[in-house]
């Protein structure tokens, strides 16, 4: 994965850094968390390093290469 060199407003950083902190809220009152992994990537986003489609992305890879490809479900059935 190629990052670029998104520029972003301060603003739009602390728009970003609002969401996460929000999610990692959300997360911890399900007593889930954030791995390294993945806290890394969403801190690359807030800091502008990759932007919204980048992120999609490699969470998509991540979750992939964790879990492997998801089946599709046909007509209702697995």
């Amino acid at each position: 994965m190629l990052a670029t060199s998104n520029t972003i407003s301060e603003q739009e950083r602390a728009k970003r850094e609002q969401a996460l902190v929000a999610m990692v809220a959300h997360l911890r009152i399900e007593n889930l968390h954030l791995d390294e992994e993945l806290e890394r990537l969403f801190q690359r986003h807030v800091n502008g390093e990759i932007a919204d489609e980048e992120l999609d992305a490699a969470i998509d890879d991540l979750n992939e290469r964790r879990f492997g490809p998801l089946p599709v479900p046909r007509n209702g059935r697995p």
